[in-house]
């Protein structure tokens, strides 16, 4: 590998406008593409296989003009007067948004009594959309809130909910999102110490973006596209992107330093560090794309969608930088580094590296390494405090519940609490089949009631039942032998109380006691049933995923490192990571610290595993870097304690710089108008900081020199089993 990126890098070297335009014409090709099949993103998450999901298309098939999605308009009438005094004015905005494209049908409070709080002031309106919820075009949205805003007068209070409010992100990068870029920015220029050099690393990154986004809008007509999916994939690009090239351009330097000429140096950074860059991207990928063992499907095409930009990232990094190299040529220094450089050339090139030990991370290295136990206690003290709270980690999705107080779906979450009852807002819908089929004396008695009569019979034996409030026969089909009950809790639709009701009704044992036959069968959906199913599902998986990743570490690092106890203590400071990061995300998302969030609540189900992924590839390219520097010193040498000093110096400096821009890029996505993308990004920027600066430039060199020769220890019958691999590129002769 290491020879054929040795190729690779003098070619572009060598060709640069080739390379160059071979990008470029990729993204216009792709770019027509993604202009050509693109389609809107949808907020909707569905897990296939979940008793919610199954209940939801059999109730399709029973009943497909009923509608998809679904939203109220709630109203409250000013103090002193009743809903029933702005009837005229209900009544025109009912007929306005009845007319909007892709809103099925409108009933407004006057058709139904029900629809009237007891006390006359509250009500709503529900609204059948035509598209699935989270799939409901902007249009019809703004159609339907446009009609709403010309309705807010006279005092009357107009408020919507459910799939009436847009839950797709309204952008992808903003000003905290650029303010991140600009900070990497500022961080390259102070490693790198030019304006060209630094710029490179953002260039790469922009590129492998425009490429893999394209790529993915090019397929939305044949995938459905999450609308989290292309923000974690630009937010992955630009870290990763600009991460990778500074690996290269680092050693590209640093060969040059050594006396090497322009292009062998450009050749050689490729073999050695690009060889790394493919290793390191090649453990992101295998961990994102493993999100598919989860069997979540857009959770899989998140990650599949993920991995495709790290490895475009990877792919655009060795080929695109030395063809950049090339064009830029000695610009790539300041004029004073020039002439340090020509002096290294007219010497000839340096086999041995040294590191100054008059270095800031030398002498850093050196503290740690002198007072080992002391720097390791109090890394662990910093990073146990960070996760504390992860004890109190709560998962769920997003709902009008919790969202921020002042947005419209949240006032009409309260006012249908305040009319009509805290489990109004997540009503059950039972799906009831093999009931007995209409008879004719029924038909005689009812008439077009008729296919209502036993379905009545069930939905009155299910309002008996403990924390049911009420219930309605919705739907039946015309023999009468299936139909759909809305049952609606006393307890709000995240509470305990709830999900036992869903596993009450469907518990076989409990069917049978509510039906009186053991041939009747019910099966239940609704946004709560479908949010605790989910839940279950995801929290179910997490450990399962967690595994498959720990366990791949370990194969990774023993294969890289030839060692065993590197690899576990890699792992374990993995571990220590994902705590600090679990326990950041409670205080600041779910408990509310420090006002990050607008509206504190349940850490939505999907970001634990989605961070773990990502969380677990950056770890471990700072662990390659880091380590990878150690074990070359280490055999060289011998000396093991010298080896983490001299290593440390030789590798902190481009992972400190390569951590902060991280840190940088994924903070300033939490200034993201979208809470899960908040949460993500302070996640992992959280996670990074903890796991480059605590866990790999403090835990590791402070363990590295207690554990001492035994460290590289590893068990002779395994030695030789162990397939041969070079992180940094074979070792190239002069």
């Amino acid at each position: 590998m290491g020879k054929k990126l040795h190729a690779l890098g003098l070619f572009a070297f060598n060709n640069p406008w080739k390379i160059i335009s071979g990008w470029v014409l990729l993204i216009a090709i792709l770019g027509f593409l993604a202009v050509q099949f693109i389609q809107p993103t949808s907020s909707s998450i569905s897990i296939p296989g979940t008793d919610a999901q199954k209940a939801i298309d059999r109730a399709n098939e029973l009943f497909p003009n009923s509608g998809k999605g679904s939203g109220r308009i709630v109203f409250k009438a000013p103090d002193g007067k009743k809903i029933s005094d702005f009837k005229t004015q209900i009544t025109d905005l009912a007929t306005k948004v009845s007319k909007v494209d892709g809103v099925g049908t409108v009933a407004d409070p006057f058709i139904d009594p029900s629809f009237i709080s007891e006390s006359g002031t509250i009500a709503y309106a529900q609204v059948q959309l035509k598209d699935a919820g989270g799939s409901v075009t902007e249009t019809t949205i703004s159609g339907v809130q446009s009609a709403i805003d010309a309705a807010r007068v006279d005092g009357l209070q107009v408020e919507t909910g459910g799939d009436l409010i847009t839950k797709v992100p309204g952008e992808i990068l903003g000003i905290g999102e650029v303010a991140g870029v600009l900070i990497a920015l500022v961080v390259l220029f102070i490693t790198l110490d030019s304006l060209v050099a630094a710029g490179m690393p953002i260039i790469t990154a922009l590129v492998a973006i425009a490429v893999s986004m394209a790529g993915l809008f090019s397929l939305s007509k044949l995938i459905s596209i999450n609308a989290t999916t292309p923000v974690l994939g630009v937010m992955l690009g630009l870290a990763v992107g600009i991460d990778y090239s500074l690996f290269i351009i680092n050693k590209y330097r640093r060969l040059l330093r050594d006396g090497y000429g322009y292009k062998e140096a450009a050749s050689r950074a490729i073999g050695t560090a690009g060889n790394a860059v493919i290793f390191a991207a090649l453990t992101v990928v295998i961990a994102l794309s493993a999100l598919s063992i989860v069997n979540v499907p857009f959770m899989t095409l998140m990650g599949l969608s993920g991995a495709a930009t790290i490895a475009v990232a990877a792919i655009v990094s060795v080929s695109l930088v030395p063809a950049m190299l090339g064009v830029v040529g000695r610009r790539v220094f300041t004029k004073k580094t020039r002439a340090i450089v020509e002096a290294a050339q007219a010497r000839g090139p340096q086999a041995v590296h040294k590191v100054s030990q008059k270095s800031f991370w030398y002498k850093w290295g050196k503290v740690i390494t002198s007072h080992p136990i002391i720097s390791l206690v109090i890394a662990l003290v910093i990073i146990v405090t960070l996760a504390l709270p992860v004890r109190e980690l709560q998962l769920g999705l997003p709902t009008d519940q919790y969202a921020a107080a002042q947005t419209t779906q949240k006032k009409a979450y309260d006012l249908l609490t305040e009319g009509f009852g805290a489990g109004f807002n997540g009503p059950l819908t039972v799906v009831v089949e093999e009931l007995p089929a209409v008879t004719d004396a029924n038909k005689t008695a009812f008439g077009p009631y008729a296919k209502f009569v036993q379905l009545k019979k069930v939905a009155d034996s299910i309002a008996k039942l403990d924390n049911v409030k009420q219930t309605l026969p919705a739907a039946a089909v015309d023999n009468g032998t299936a139909g759909i009950i809305q049952v609606i809790p006393n307890s709000a639709p995240s509470d305990q109380a709830t999900k036992d009701l869903i596993k009450k009704l469907r518990d076989t044992s409990e069917q049978k006691t509510i039906t009186g036959s053991s041939g009747i069968t019910l099966s239940v959906t609704g946004a709560a049933a479908l949010q605790d199913d989910i839940n279950t599902k995801l929290s179910n998986a997490l450990p399962e995923y967690l595994l498959v990743v720990v366990g791949l570490s370990l194969i990774l690092l023993i294969v890289a490192f030839r060692s065993i106890l590197v690899p576990l203590k890699a792992t374990i400071g993995f571990l220590l990571s994902v705590l600090a990061m679990f326990g950041s995300m409670v205080a600041v998302f779910q408990w509310g610290w420090f006002g990050l969030s607008d509206a504190p609540g349940p850490i939505v189900s999907f970001i634990p595993i989605i961070s773990i992924g990502i969380l677990f590839g950056l770890a471990m390219d700072y662990e390659f870097f880091l380590v990878s520097s150690m074990h070359e010193v280490f055999a060289q040498t011998k000396n093991a304690k010298e080896a983490v000093v001299t290593g440390f110096g030789v590798g902190s400096k481009v992972v400190t710089a390569a951590a902060i821009i991280m840190v940088s890029v994924f903070a300033g996505f939490i200034s993201n108008h979208d809470a899960t993308i908040q949460a993500i990004g302070f996640g992992l920027a959280v996670g990074i900081l903890v796991d480059a600066f605590l866990v790999r430039m403090t835990i590791v060199p402070a363990v590295m020199t207690l554990l001492d020769k035994a460290a590289w220890w590893i068990p002779k019958w395994l030695d030789k089993r162990l397939p041969h691999v070079s992180i940094e590129g074979e070792e190239e002769t002069h």
